[in-house]
């Protein structure tokens, strides 16, 4: 009976000493926001929570895209980002956000001279209206072939989500499932913008334009751009294969008339070498003279 009273003793003093020095062997470090959204230009606190650490070194990281940069480093802000972030050991504050701090930030927490480590991350999504988009579609294109359309918006945080109009009419992401549509095959990716027809139908002329939203502010339209789906000019093709071959064969005729009037001949009128000739001179007697040999040039 002792033995029992004696063993629940030691397991209610383990418990109570793990519940009241959590700091014996372990650390932690969280954060109770996974995802901060914040708008534009507003203060905003990003929180994080570290226990385990009789002498904590807090640094911050930030991450977006392919650029990483210290917001924080030994307890203390860093230069780029002092005037505009306060630190405090609940977390980091901002004054004012700009859309370009929209990113991860990663809190990382060691023992000061000790190897204890533990970090948290979370993401920062600034608010911000998507802007005008911009559209890129052809004035025409030939029927059969693969024609992309392309819209695109920089300015929206999150990024927006896309959807087109054909005269006016939204177009559904699958078009046989709408009479509408139902003679036209494409493709519409709402995350990228593209609307790619492939093969071009003759029914798809029409007055092209896109919209973009991201549940801040109101949704944007783009410009209406008229795109025709023509047939294959196959006439103007033969015209101009005639008209080259024409004018080749003028060609090979302007050449072989020049040949034939020696226009090609590389010797001149004016250029004709000049002949020595030597007559040996002939039998002749003593006491006679005349000239017995002669150079004719």
């Amino acid at each position: 009976m002792a033995e029992r009273v004696g063993h629940r003793h030691l397991l209610l003093f383990v418990t109570a000493a793990s519940l009241c020095c959590p700091a014996l062997g372990r650390v932690s470090v969280s954060t109770p926001a996974g995802e901060v959204r914040v708008g534009e230009n507003e203060p905003v606190t990003l929180p994080c929570h570290y226990s385990g650490f009789s002498v904590p070194r807090v640094e911050w990281k930030f991450v977006r895209g392919s650029t990483t940069s210290l917001v924080c480093y030994d307890n203390k802000i860093t230069a780029s980002y002092e005037g505009r972030v306060s630190f405090s050991p609940a977390g980091i504050s901002f004054y004012s956000v700009t859309r370009k701090d929209t990113g991860t930030y990663t809190c990382m927490v060691t023992e000061s001279g000790g190897e204890e480590y533990g970090e948290v991350s979370m993401k920062l999504i600034v608010l911000v209206p998507p802007s005008k988009p911009k559209v890129n579609i052809p004035s025409s294109a030939t029927i059969g072939q693969r024609v992309v359309l392309t819209c695109s918006e920089e300015d929206g945080s999150p990024p927006p989500e896309y959807k087109w109009f054909r005269d006016g009419i939204l177009l559904p992401q699958d078009p046989k499932k709408t009479r509408t549509f139902s003679n036209s095959s494409y493709t519409l990716n709402s995350k990228t913008g593209e609307l790619v027809f492939e093969p071009l139908s003759a029914f798809d002329t029409g007055k092209y334009s896109c919209e973009v939203t991201n549940g801040i502010g109101t949704a944007m339209r783009s410009e209406v751009v008229f795109m025709e789906a023509a047939e294959l000019n196959v006439g103007g093709i033969v015209a101009a294969v005639l008209v080259t071959l024409i004018l080749l064969g003028l060609l090979i005729l302007g050449v072989w008339f020049a040949y034939t009037r020696g226009y090609f001949n590389r010797t001149s009128k004016g250029n004709t070498s000049k002949k020595v000739i030597y007559s040996q001179p002939s039998a002749r007697s003593d006491g006679e003279f005349r000239q017995t040999s002669s150079f004719l040039v």
